[in-house]
Formats: C-alpha cells, structure tokens, sequence
C-alpha cells in the first residue's frame, strides 16, 4: 500500500448534511432500501439451474493517446459539465447477484483489489431454502376434494416457480388417498367375480386433478424456456455493449463526444437485465477490465480522470461510513440485508479509485464489513442452539405419534382418543421454531411418515367395522328371509326352534 494517507473526507458529516448534491447517509440508506424493494439482475438470474463461480483473469491491455492542445481545450469544456453531473448521489442501480442469508468475505482477489465471496445457488437451492422459512403445511389432513380445490387456488394465486413444494405435496396425498381407494374397489371387483384385467377405476374427481397437475407442469415448463430466452437475449445484449466500450479506445472523436459516449454504455449496462449464471462472472469480469481500460485511455487527461478518481472515493468513503454505523445496529439481520447492498453499489455502481488509495479504502470497507459479519455469526450460533433443542423436541413429538398409533383401542371410542391426541401433538409440532437446515427433510419426513401410518391404521379399522356392519346386515336379512318364509308353517314345534335359533344368531 502507498505511504500516502487516505485523504480525509471534506464533505459535511453524513448526519447534518444539507449539500443535495452529495451523497449523505440517510440517502445511501434510501437507496440500499429501494434496491431491495426492486427486481435486481441477481433475483431474476437465481431461477437459472446451473451454478458457477468460475472466474477468469483478463490480461489490462495499456491503450494510451497523446493529446493535443485542441483536445486540451476540449477537455476544460467537458470537466465543467462533468462536475455538475459527478456531484449526483450514486444512484441505485441493480444487483448482480442475490447473497441475502449468505456470509460476505473480504477478498483481494479482484482486478481493482476489491471483491467479495459472492454465494450462488441454483434456482431449485433457493426454492428449498425458501420454502424452509415458511410454515410447511400438513396437506394430510384434506380431502381429495379440498387437495383438488387447493391445487386449483394455488395456481390461480401464486407465481408459477414458487409452487414447486407445494404442488408436489398435494400431488402425493392426492394418489394415496386415491390408491387407497382404487385398492378397495379392487377388492370389492374381484369379490363380485370380476377378472383383474378387465378392471379400471376413475373418477371426475382423479380427472379434474389431473388436469390441474398438466397444466401445472405445462406453465412451469414455458416458464423456463421463455427465461432461457430471456437470459440469453440479455447477455447477448451485454457482449454487444462490451464491444462497444473497447471501441471507444480507437474512436476518432473528441474527448467530450467520448466521455458522453462511455456514460452512456455504462446507462445501457445496468438495464440490461439478467444473464445466465454461468456467465456471470466471465462477463462481469470483462466489463470491468474494458472500464478499466477506458480509465488509462483517460491517462492523459489528468484533470478529468482524477475528478471521476475524486468522486469515486468520496462516494465509496460516504458507504464506509454508513457500513461502520450499521455495525451498531441492533437488528442485525437488517443491517445484514443492507450491507449486501452496500456491497453491490460498490461493486456495480461506483467506479475505481486511484491506485494509491484503492487497497486503503478496501481494507477500511472490509473491516466494517467483518464487525457486521462476526456478529452475524454470532448471532446464527445462538439460534443453532434453539433449533438444536427444536430438532431434539420435534424427534419426541413424532415418537409420541408413533405410540399413540400402536397403543389405540380397536374400538371407535379408541380411536376417537387416538385422533384427539395425535391432533394435539400435531399442532405441537407445528408450532415449535425451525430445526438445523441439515435436519430439516430429515424431521419433516418421519413427521409425514408418522402421520400417514397413523391415518393408514385409522382408515383400516373404519374400513373393516363398514365391513363387519355389512356383513352383519346381510345376516339379519337372510335371517329375516328365512323366518318370513316359515311364518306361516303348521310344524308349530320345529318353527319355534327355529325362530328361537334366529333370535340366537
């Protein structure tokens, strides 16, 4: 690092600022708000499949021009306007990538020395992740009526790439209680004397289902082609503009037309929308080393490099600041949800520093950024704990449901108590807090498995007193067959034995 000191930040203090045309904290604090609340690059480019950190190194080509008197003069023209523009707020733009709930990790391993551990995951990882921070619903507990009718909701309601977990519960209740179903008229087909392979069974209810689940897959499906296409336009759209930006260092134009011209792509870059994840840091990594390049080719124009050098720092100072305040922050998850935005105007919004000051600023932003990460940890290891005891309570709870299904009576009164306790321990289950992320499939799994054994023991029994009950009245019809039959017998004697023998039975 140069011996030179990080120059001290002139500007009011971000607190009492008035001057609107820098940048305070509280608009730093705007902005990292409005990112959150708009549709970032990062959000739309986590529903791509593939996953990838590769990075590669681009070798800094040295293109510098020699100017002359005329473009010296040109240059006074274009400072002036630059200065007005050069004191807006950084303006918030989109996120590259989505790294809320991830660790940041200060890293030197950028170009510009200033990068950090961005984690990607693939779109069905975060779909996971997702649905672990909601309340997982017992679809066990419906009807095949209600599973068809919440299917049907959930369509009509919710976003295609969010039904994932949902649907496929429904659609494995569903077939079990179907199955069930279709078991049980089996039987009752082949009891009549029908042979196996002539039987079938359906209902309007399976078909309607059926068609539900179709059109669920067919609009998942068209989803994901239309994004592909998408993704793919976008990062076609971003080469474009890559090509455009080196062109800028062999263009015969003066500096104003091309400083105008460079400010321009830089607009283009950040609406350009999403690309597909692999690509991500290859195409990033280009963009930044032909910025870079654009930088030296402004070598000779010392005056109007070293203003946008100036503006950069004083930007990325004013987000120091801010990340430092944040490490006082109570709530640590939302000082955490800002620091990732934070990191991401850094990265994507506020071009470089000098060189003599670019490693300085890095180690003071990374700095703040481990007091926040730190507590961060802290924090998760606290709640390690809790899910812990919550994993440790759950595993007891589907234990108890266990019990209560080999311990029911094999009486309706039984398993009227059993379906009482069982609920209980449900609802127990239901609202004890989350367990570890590695257990959760784990536990949710033997609770489904739990549940269902108990609902399979319950339907059995219900299912053999129906029969029992039918057999029985068959009974007493032939019964009563055979004493309307006799009623009118003059063998008084053996027709009173009888009718004794059929009260008997």
């Amino acid at each position: 690092m140069s011996d030179e000191k990080l120059p001290q930040d002139t500007s009011t203090p971000l607190s009492n600022q008035e001057n609107e045309n820098e940048l305070s904290t509280n608009e730093t604090a705007k902005q990292v708000n409005s990112a959150s609340e708009n549709e970032s690059l990062a959000e739309n480019a986590e529903l791509e499949n593939a996953a990838s950190n590769a990075e590669e190194n681009v070798e800094e080509e040295n293109t510098l021009e020699e100017t002359n008197s005329e473009e010296k003069a040109e240059v006074e023209n274009v400072v002036e306007e630059a200065m007005v523009a050069e004191k807006e707020s950084v303006k918030e733009k989109e996120t590259i990538e989505a790294t809320s709930n991830e660790k940041i990790e200060a890293s030197d391993d950028d170009e510009s020395g200033e990068d950090e551990e961005e984690v990607e995951s693939s779109e069905d990882e975060e779909d996971d992740e997702d649905h672990e921070e909601k309340a997982q619903k017992d679809y066990s507990t419906l009807s095949k009526k209600e599973l068809v009718a919440e299917l049907d909701k959930l369509l009509k309601t919710k976003k295609i790439q969010e039904l994932k977990h949902d649907v496929e519960e429904i659609r494995t209740e569903f077939n079990n209680k179907f199955n069930e179903e279709l078991e049980h008229k089996k039987e009752e087909f082949l009891a009549e004397g029908g042979n196996i392979i002539d039987f079938h069974y359906t209902t309007p209810l399976k078909k309607g289902f059926n068609s539900l689940y179709f059109d669920y897959k067919e609009k998942r499906s068209n989803h994901y082609k239309n994004l592909k296409k998408d993704l793919q336009a976008n990062l076609d759209k971003r080469w474009e503009l890559i090509e455009e930006l080196k062109s800028l260092l062999s263009a015969e134009e003066n500096i104003n037309t091309t400083y105008k011209h460079f400010k321009d792509i830089q607009e283009k870059w950040h609406v350009a929308g999403a690309i597909p994840r692999d690509k991500y840091n290859t195409v990033w990594n280009t963009y930044h080393h032909h910025v870079e390049n654009f930088y030296d080719f402004l070598h000779l124009n010392r005056e109007f490099r070293d203003l946008d050098f100036k503006h950069n720092l004083d930007s990325k100072l004013k987000i120091i600041t801010r990340a430092e305040e944040l490490g006082q922050e109570a709530d640590i998850n939302k000082a955490f949800r800002e620091l990732q935005m934070l990191h991401k105007m850094w990265k994507e919004d506020i071009g470089p520093v000098a060189k003599e000051y670019r490693d300085e600023v890095w180690d003071k932003f990374s700095d703040a950024t481990k007091v926040i990460h730190d507590k961060r940890q802290a924090q998760l290891a606290e709640m390690e704990k809790d899910f812990e005891t919550n994993y440790e309570k759950k595993k007891e709870l589907v234990e108890e449901i266990k019990k209560a299904t080999e311990e029911a009576k094999p009486s309706h009164q039984g398993w009227q108590n059993a379906i009482k306790k069982v609920q209980e321990l449900r609802d127990t289950f239901f609202n004890t807090g989350r367990v570890p992320r590695a257990n959760n499939k784990e536990i949710w799994k033997a609770f489904k498995d739990a549940t269902s054994n108990f609902n399979h023991q319950k339907n059995s029994f219900y299912k053999n007193q129906k029969k029992e009950q039918y057999t029985n009245l068959e009974k007493k019809r032939e019964l009563i067959k055979i004493a309307e039959e006799n009623k009118d017998s003059e063998d008084f004697d053996a027709t009173t034995q009888l009718m004794k023998k059929i009260q008997n039975d």
